[in-house]
């Protein structure tokens, strides 16, 4: 490996360290996570810390050895913005390099109203009053989550049902719209966004992720590391089919899993309004007759689904997100009967259902992640920015 490629990689690793560790730790800490030389670490963090990357805390005294000095991620020194498109709002968050909240703002709306041109127009006004209340720092970029599926080759939106979108080129009109800023804009799938934020809770870990929101996605974690699949498309759950020429989907199929647990069908099954907004959903099943009907289609239709899923990649852990995450207790049990007659994993031990509850917001939060990402996988020109 070449010096300047094996100093980008030490430098990567020891601030990917610090973003990953759970508390603040030390160089001598950072040697032993990233296996490099104290002499070569030490000799990073200086360089980390002089570029305004890295914070030193007050030294903590550790017996009667030299105190030691904690590391973490320097706050407030640039600004990552992420945007969450869903059916029913907008939403912008500004975040820093520890992750901290620095600005956010959100419109309600249903976004197949209107046009995409108009949707991308208020996207643009909203990152433009984020980043004008931290005009200060400097901004490396955007990424918009948006619950449809995204070309591999140049970012386009193939096809986003619920918001009546099809070969829309987000990342790129947006940087238009946000001439003469020059930041890195890109649109990622919602769902593989939103389980960034899982992933942090649970490093190294093997799991299939299912998000209930005005759609149904997922993603497939192996080892701490998202599986892409050929078209960067592996974990769309909502498409699986659970009732053959059942029910027709947005996506002009029938039978999705979609079909029959979305929010627009549950709110229809439940004969809800569908200005009833995503996060009261559960709570106005609640107050529905038909409750414990619509809980049994959920926890029958994800059961089906989610067994196929085990019975291809010999998984053990389900991890529920979304609107399923606080109804996950009372679907458990219908899922998991679901999954033993049907999943080869059942007979190797009970499967795991867990629920994501670490954020509100994970696809709006995984935006902002995946806008900052690039800090950390080179922060070279981060450094070099600041000489």
């Amino acid at each position: 490996m070449q010096s300047a490629h094996l100093r980008e990689h030490n430098l990567s690793a020891v601030l990917g360290a610090l973003q990953s560790a759970p508390s603040p730790t030390s160089r001598a800490g950072l040697a032993a996570l990233t296996r490099l030389t104290k002499p070569t670490v030490s000799k990073l963090v200086e360089e980390l810390v002089g570029a305004g990357l890295v914070e030193e805390g007050a030294p903590v005294s550790a017996g009667a050895g030299r105190p030691m000095v904690p590391l973490r991620p320097a706050a407030g020194t640039l600004l990552a913005i992420g945007l969450e498109i869903a059916a029913d709002h907008l939403s912008c968050l500004g975040i820093d390099l520890t992750g901290e909240e620095l600005a956010r703002r959100t419109v309600y709306r249903r976004i197949a109203d209107g046009t995409a041109e108009d949707t991308l127009a208020l996207a643009a006004r909203l990152v433009r009053e984020v980043r004008a209340e931290v005009p200060e720092l400097p901004v490396v970029g955007v990424v918009a989550a948006v619950p449809g599926r995204i070309a591999p080759d140049d970012g386009r939106i193939l096809s986003a049902p619920g918001l009546d979108w099809a070969d829309v080129p987000v990342g790129a009109r947006l940087h238009e719209l946000l001439a003469p800023a020059d930041w890195p804009v890109g649109a990622q799938n919602d769902n593989r966004l939103s389980v960034l934020t899982e992933i942090d809770r649970r490093p190294g870990e093997s799991f299939l992720y299912v998000r209930g929101s005005t759609g149904v996605g997922g993603a497939v974690v192996l080892e701490g590391s998202v599986l892409e699949g050929v078209h960067g498309w592996a974990g769309e759950f909502g498409h699986t089919v659970v009732v053959p020429d059942g029910l027709e989907c947005r996506c002009g199929r029938r039978g999705c899993l979609e079909a029959y647990i979305s929010y627009l069908s549950l709110a229809r099954q439940a004969g809800l309004s569908e200005d009833v907004r995503l996060e009261d959903l559960v709570e106005e099943l609640a107050r529905s007759s038909s409750r414990a009907e619509v809980i049994g289609v959920i926890g029958r239709s994800l059961g089906l689904a989610i067994a196929n899923a085990l019975n291809v990649l010999d998984l053990s852990t389900v991890v529920l997100s979304g609107y399923l995450a606080p109804i996950a207790e009372e679907i458990t049990p219908i899922v998991r009967e679901t999954v033993e007659r049907h999943a080869l994993a059942a007979e190797a031990g009970p499967l795991a259902i867990e629920r994501s509850d670490h954020l509100a917001d994970p696809a709006l939060h995984g935006a902002a992640r995946a806008a900052l990402q690039p800090v950390f996988d080179h922060p070279v020109t981060w450094i070099e920015r600041t000489r």
